[in-house]
């Protein structure tokens, strides 16, 4: 998918402000930590109070300037009002990452409806709420900007046991390139990119394994899945992200798997029956 007709590149972050949920942890805390180390404005958004808080107060001792917010971002009139927020307290955003999300396993008829509800409101209804808080403000402004939603390999691949997710993150990619269309109808001077992450080494898998969460970050050195194949670091995601923005591309693969899905892409053009297939990453 081509990026906004406008054109332009978006090179310089620092004085800039960014929105970054799902910031506690994993992908959204590396992020956060990178758009402050490029010397913007974060505003900071996750469930988890403790996190955030032991987050700003490590932003804020580097010098950044902070906002954070304890939200639950299936919340719309939360989100709304932590747009209001950020706009007033720091400035409408440039950069704006709707990243918070959870995981879930189990066959596709193993889950209640009220599951179901909890998954799609958190990393659908996420996604949704973020873009209705903060795009009007961000078209209004008429600046340069960039949104990066978090799907995940799940955007394009169905895997066993993995409906929820599956269901979910795929909603997401669908999200995205419309958004990236209705932008680009407006010519907007905001591009759009759908963050699709592979191994990395995060804790949105700690409720599923027993692990209790903790009011702190936990070293990547430490994670159970160091040392295994393809895993990189959240901040290794993290510069692969700013990279895909500064390049203006709509897909962030941060493992990409071209072979596999020109793969799958021609069994449905063939119109063959689907056979799952562990992913295999180029």
């Amino acid at each position: 998918m081509a990026s906004n007709s406008i054109g332009f590149r978006m090179e310089q972050f620092n004085g800039k402000t960014a929105v970054v949920t799902g910031a506690g942890s994993g992908i959204g805390r590396a992020l956060a930590t990178r758009c402050a180390g490029e010397g913007m404005r974060v505003a900071l958004a996750d469930v988890h109070e403790g996190r955030l808080n032991d987050l700003r107060t490590k932003l804020e001792g580097e010098g950044a300037q902070v906002l954070a917010c304890t939200l639950d971002v299936s919340d719309a009139a939360a989100v709304s009002a932590f747009a209001r927020q950020c706009c007033a307290e720091l400035d409408v955003p440039d950069l704006l990452f709707n990243n918070a999300g959870i995981l879930r396993i189990g066959e596709a008829w193993s889950h209640s409806p009220e599951d179901w509800q909890i998954i799609l409101s958190i990393n659908v209804l996420g996604v949704v709420h973020g873009l209705n808080a903060f795009v009007p403000p961000m078209l209004e402004a008429g600046k340069k900007a960039h949104i990066v939603n978090t799907g995940s390999v799940g955007s394009l691949v169905a895997a066993p046991a993995m409906a929820q997710y599956t269901a979910a993150k795929m909603a997401v990619r669908g999200i995205t390139e419309t958004l990236a269309h209705d932008l680009a109808a407006r010519e907007a001077l905001i591009d759009v990119s759908l963050l699709c992450p592979g191994p990395v080494l995060t804790s949105i898998s700690d409720d599923l394994l027993g692990v209790e969460a903790s009011s702190e970050e936990v070293d990547p050195a430490d994670h159970l899945m160091v040392g295994q194949p393809d895993f990189i670091t959240p901040e290794e995601c993290a510069d692969r992200v700013f990279r895909a923005i500064r390049e203006r591309r709509f897909w962030i693969f941060t493992h990409p798997f071209n072979q596999y899905i020109s793969d799958n892409t021609q069994a449905i053009v063939t119109g063959e029956n689907p056979v799952y297939r562990e992913v295999a990453f180029d």
